[in-house]
């Protein structure tokens, strides 16, 4: 099936990835689009770099542009840019295999075990000014077809890995390809391996273990949703509820918690913020959504802990009279 680089097809400066094979595809941001054509003058365009090393000059036969950092066709607002729409992206042939990609061949007798491996502790590749991590598999992943099944499962096994490096490399595929097959097995993975991650520094972050990092997996887990708007994978919630009850969970946890478990959240906001102060803010900001009766009491219970955070947001995100009403709750 064709790819295509949309909604917006991207130009990019000289600095930044401009690929040469017809299959490559703008799969992330600063990737450049290399099968466009105008719908004005029906020709192809073409790019060189500009003598300065920075600029990559882009030309049809009626239009041309020069491009130094990157330019997303029609996702500029009209109101800052000129509107430019005249070139869209032509499409990209499949990539097929069997086939060779940076030295790499790929085809029946791949072991994808071994491939990821060696491609997170040796990429054959790096794509520059793509802001990804594990990016040449990820590149991989969405250039594939039938096959990106076999390698998301590889990468899935990379989640028991004895090496951190390994690990976190799974926890950062998964991150970005949430809905990938194998994404199944984080939740089980992380409550198997619990303390094995605690005690684990993160190969990127070594101030912060490892289950920090399976924490935030876990809150992007909760993002893929069924028809109703319920997470698929129940269990993951449970978990980043008991991770959060440790202190662990991005800045937005509360957030999240409203969304999927919010009588949980109403009962526990005292323990959150004993267990980690810097979700005052977002907590007391969640706490509007709360039935009436149970919000000063969520926020005198945080108040025990923090109360000139709980204070201040309180009289950063509720209007008067209601913020008044609040005050006086927290401050018996």
């Amino acid at each position: 099936m064709t790819k295509w680089c949309s909604p917006f097809p991207e130009l990019v400066g000289a600095r930044f990835w401009l690929p040469t094979e017809p299959f490559e595809f703008g799969w992330a941001a600063l990737v450049g689009c290399n099968a466009l054509r105008c719908t004005s003058c029906g020709d192809p365009v073409h790019s060189e770099v500009l003598p300065d090393g920075e600029h990559r000059r882009y030309a049809c036969g009626c239009h041309r542009r020069d491009t130094v950092w990157s330019h997303r066709i029609g996702a500029e607002s009209d109101d800052l840019y000129p509107a430019f729409t005249q070139w869209v992206c032509g499409g990209h042939p499949d990539f097929d295999l069997p086939a060779v990609l940076d030295g790499v061949e790929l085809g029946n007798a791949t072991d994808w075990d071994a491939l990821v491996v060696e491609a997170v502790l040796r990429p054959p590749f790096e794509p520059p000014g793509v802001e990804l991590y594990v990016r040449w598999i990820t590149r991989l992943h969405r250039l594939l077809g039938a096959e990106r099944t076999l390698l998301s499962r590889a990468v899935a096994g990379l989640l028991d890995a004895e090496d951190p490096r390994l690990v976190r490399a799974a926890y950062d595929f998964f991150t970005t390809e949430r809905k990938a097959v194998g994404a199944e097995r984080v939740t089980a993975s992380v409550a198997g391996r619990r303390e094995w991650l605690r005690a684990t520094p993160d190969p990127r972050r070594p101030s912060l273990s490892l289950l920090h990092g399976a924490a935030l997996l876990l809150h992007q887990r909760l993002l893929v949703v069924d028809g109703t708007g319920a997470p698929v994978d129940g269990p993951a919630l449970g978990l980043a509820e008991e991770l959060a009850l440790a202190g662990l969970g991005p800045g937005d946890s509360p957030l999240t918690f409203r969304d999927y478990d919010p009588d949980w959240l109403w009962a526990k906001g005292g323990a959150l913020i004993r267990a980690n102060e810097k979700w005052v803010d977002t907590l007391v900001y969640t706490s509007a959504w709360a039935p009436a009766a149970l919000r000063g009491k969520l926020l005198a219970e945080m108040a025990e802990v923090a109360p000139a955070a709980v204070r201040a947001a309180v009289v950063q995100h509720f209007a008067q009279p209601e913020r008044d009403t609040l005050l006086s709750v927290i401050e018996r």
